[in-house]
Protein backbone atom coordinates (compact mmCIF):
# COMPACT_ATOMS: atom_id res chain seq x y z
CA UNK A 1 0.00 0.00 0.00
CA UNK A 2 1.07 3.56 -0.84
CA UNK A 3 2.10 6.23 2.08
CA UNK A 4 1.48 9.47 1.79
CA UNK A 5 3.00 12.99 3.69
CA UNK A 6 0.39 15.02 4.68
CA UNK A 7 0.98 18.50 5.90
CA UNK A 8 -1.29 20.02 9.02
CA UNK A 9 -0.24 23.29 9.68
CA UNK A 10 2.85 22.69 7.62
CA UNK A 11 3.52 19.38 10.28
CA UNK A 12 3.86 16.11 7.92
CA UNK A 13 2.34 13.26 8.69
CA UNK A 14 3.06 9.80 6.96
CA UNK A 15 -0.56 8.66 6.31
CA UNK A 16 -1.43 4.89 4.76
CA UNK A 17 -4.86 3.58 4.13
CA UNK A 18 -5.37 -0.16 5.52
CA UNK A 19 -8.70 -1.15 5.11
CA UNK A 20 -11.39 1.24 3.56
CA UNK A 21 -14.97 -0.36 3.43
CA UNK A 22 -18.16 2.62 1.80
CA UNK A 23 -18.50 5.00 4.49
CA UNK A 24 -15.27 3.95 6.78
CA UNK A 25 -11.75 3.29 7.29
CA UNK A 26 -9.00 1.86 9.28
CA UNK A 27 -5.90 4.76 8.33
CA UNK A 28 -2.43 4.31 10.10
CA UNK A 29 -0.94 7.77 11.17
CA UNK A 30 2.91 7.49 11.95
CA UNK A 31 2.18 4.05 13.16
CA UNK A 32 -1.08 4.94 14.96
CA UNK A 33 -3.89 3.34 13.41
CA UNK A 34 -7.15 4.93 13.52
CA UNK A 35 -10.98 4.35 12.79
CA UNK A 36 -12.75 6.96 10.25
CA UNK A 37 -16.11 6.55 9.98
CA UNK A 38 -18.26 9.20 7.52
CA UNK A 39 -21.41 9.78 8.66
CA UNK A 40 -22.99 12.98 6.43
CA UNK A 41 -22.93 15.90 4.56
CA UNK A 42 -24.62 19.07 4.90
CA UNK A 43 -24.51 21.53 1.57
CA UNK A 44 -21.57 19.85 0.22
CA UNK A 45 -18.95 22.03 2.74
CA UNK A 46 -19.67 20.28 6.50
CA UNK A 47 -19.34 16.72 7.13
CA UNK A 48 -19.68 14.77 10.55
CA UNK A 49 -16.89 12.48 11.42
CA UNK A 50 -16.84 9.41 13.58
CA UNK A 51 -12.53 9.03 14.54
CA UNK A 52 -12.14 6.15 17.24
CA UNK A 53 -15.55 6.57 18.24
CA UNK A 54 -15.59 10.06 18.96
CA UNK A 55 -18.00 12.32 16.68
CA UNK A 56 -15.99 15.22 14.99
CA UNK A 57 -17.99 18.35 12.76
CA UNK A 58 -15.65 19.30 9.98
CA UNK A 59 -16.24 22.01 7.66
CA UNK A 60 -14.42 22.47 4.70
CA UNK A 61 -13.55 26.50 4.37
CA UNK A 62 -11.76 27.00 1.19
CA UNK A 63 -9.82 24.64 -1.15
CA UNK A 64 -7.16 25.69 -3.37
CA UNK A 65 -4.94 23.33 -5.61
CA UNK A 66 -3.78 20.56 -3.07
CA UNK A 67 -4.63 22.60 -0.07
CA UNK A 68 -7.45 22.69 1.99
CA UNK A 69 -8.64 24.78 5.12
CA UNK A 70 -10.42 22.93 7.24
CA UNK A 71 -12.71 24.07 10.95
CA UNK A 72 -12.47 21.55 13.24
CA UNK A 73 -14.04 22.67 17.00
CA UNK A 74 -13.25 26.74 16.38
CA UNK A 75 -10.13 25.84 15.21
CA UNK A 76 -8.75 26.23 11.53
CA UNK A 77 -6.14 23.37 9.92
CA UNK A 78 -4.27 24.38 6.29
CA UNK A 79 -4.12 20.40 5.11
CA UNK A 80 -1.90 20.01 1.80
CA UNK A 81 -3.37 16.62 1.10
CA UNK A 82 -1.54 13.48 -0.02
CA UNK A 83 1.24 13.25 -2.47
CA UNK A 84 2.61 9.86 -2.90
CA UNK A 85 5.97 9.10 -1.23
CA UNK A 86 7.81 6.01 0.16
CA UNK A 87 7.75 4.04 3.75
CA UNK A 88 9.99 6.83 6.41
CA UNK A 89 12.05 3.08 7.32
CA UNK A 90 12.79 2.54 3.77
CA UNK A 91 14.29 6.04 2.88
CA UNK A 92 17.49 4.87 1.48
CA UNK A 93 20.17 7.86 1.23
CA UNK A 94 22.61 7.20 -2.04
CA UNK A 95 25.98 9.72 -2.52
CA UNK A 96 25.95 12.15 -5.33
CA UNK A 97 27.67 13.01 -7.43
CA UNK A 98 29.09 16.19 -7.98
CA UNK A 99 29.00 16.91 -11.22
CA UNK A 100 24.89 16.07 -12.08
CA UNK A 101 24.22 14.20 -15.47
CA UNK A 102 21.57 16.37 -17.21
CA UNK A 103 20.61 17.19 -20.68
CA UNK A 104 21.95 19.87 -22.88
CA UNK A 105 18.67 21.53 -22.32
CA UNK A 106 18.10 21.52 -18.59
CA UNK A 107 21.88 22.89 -18.16
CA UNK A 108 20.82 25.67 -20.14
CA UNK A 109 18.12 26.38 -18.09
CA UNK A 110 20.68 26.04 -14.66
CA UNK A 111 21.88 28.95 -15.27
CA UNK A 112 18.85 31.03 -14.47
CA UNK A 113 17.77 28.79 -12.08
CA UNK A 114 17.94 28.69 -8.08
CA UNK A 115 18.68 25.54 -7.39
CA UNK A 116 18.10 23.90 -4.05
CA UNK A 117 21.56 23.50 -2.27
CA UNK A 118 20.37 21.12 0.47
CA UNK A 119 17.10 18.54 0.51
CA UNK A 120 14.36 19.71 3.19
CA UNK A 121 11.19 21.76 3.23
CA UNK A 122 10.39 24.81 2.03
CA UNK A 123 9.37 27.20 4.89
CA UNK A 124 9.06 30.75 3.62
CA UNK A 125 9.45 32.62 0.30
CA UNK A 126 10.65 35.60 0.10
CA UNK A 127 9.86 36.64 -3.11
CA UNK A 128 7.15 36.64 -5.83
CA UNK A 129 6.91 36.57 -9.73
CA UNK A 130 7.91 39.43 -11.65
CA UNK A 131 10.23 40.95 -8.21
CA UNK A 132 13.58 42.31 -9.16
CA UNK A 133 16.82 40.76 -6.87
CA UNK A 134 20.00 41.04 -6.29
CA UNK A 135 22.62 38.63 -6.50
CA UNK A 136 22.69 36.96 -2.62
CA UNK A 137 19.23 38.21 -2.10
CA UNK A 138 17.45 35.74 -0.17
CA UNK A 139 14.91 34.13 -2.29
CA UNK A 140 13.37 31.23 0.51
CA UNK A 141 13.95 29.70 3.76
CA UNK A 142 14.76 25.67 3.03
CA UNK A 143 14.57 23.84 6.42
CA UNK A 144 16.90 20.93 6.73
CA UNK A 145 17.47 19.31 9.80
CA UNK A 146 15.64 21.53 12.00
CA UNK A 147 18.01 24.30 10.99
CA UNK A 148 16.76 27.22 8.59
CA UNK A 149 18.88 28.04 5.60
CA UNK A 150 18.54 30.91 3.20
CA UNK A 151 18.88 30.52 -0.26
CA UNK A 152 20.39 33.19 -2.33
CA UNK A 153 20.01 34.54 -5.73
CA UNK A 154 23.09 33.77 -7.75
CA UNK A 155 22.87 36.81 -10.23
CA UNK A 156 20.80 40.10 -10.54
CA UNK A 157 17.30 39.85 -12.19
CA UNK A 158 13.55 39.55 -11.96
CA UNK A 159 11.88 36.34 -11.18
CA UNK A 160 10.43 34.59 -13.51
CA UNK A 161 8.94 31.58 -12.35
CA UNK A 162 8.40 30.30 -8.69
CA UNK A 163 8.83 26.34 -8.80
CA UNK A 164 7.56 25.69 -5.39
CA UNK A 165 5.24 26.41 -2.50
CA UNK A 166 5.52 26.95 1.34
CA UNK A 167 5.79 23.22 3.17
CA UNK A 168 7.09 21.28 -0.38
CA UNK A 169 10.15 18.98 0.35
CA UNK A 170 13.01 19.32 -2.20
CA UNK A 171 15.86 17.45 -3.36
CA UNK A 172 19.52 19.02 -3.65
CA UNK A 173 19.79 20.55 -7.40
CA UNK A 174 15.95 20.87 -7.45
CA UNK A 175 15.15 23.98 -9.21
CA UNK A 176 13.57 26.40 -6.93
CA UNK A 177 13.03 29.51 -9.32
CA UNK A 178 14.09 30.80 -12.58
CA UNK A 179 15.97 34.61 -12.74
CA UNK A 180 15.50 36.22 -15.90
Amino acid sequence: MKTYEVLVNKKAYYVKVLKSDKDSFHVDVDGKTVEVKLANFIEGKTMFLEVNGSKIQAELMKAFGNVLHVKIGGKIFEVQYPTPTVKKETVKIEPTSPFPKKSAASLTLRKDAVLAPIAGRIVTLKVNVGQKVSKGECICILEAMKMANEVAAPKDGIIKEILVSNGAIVNKGDILAVIA
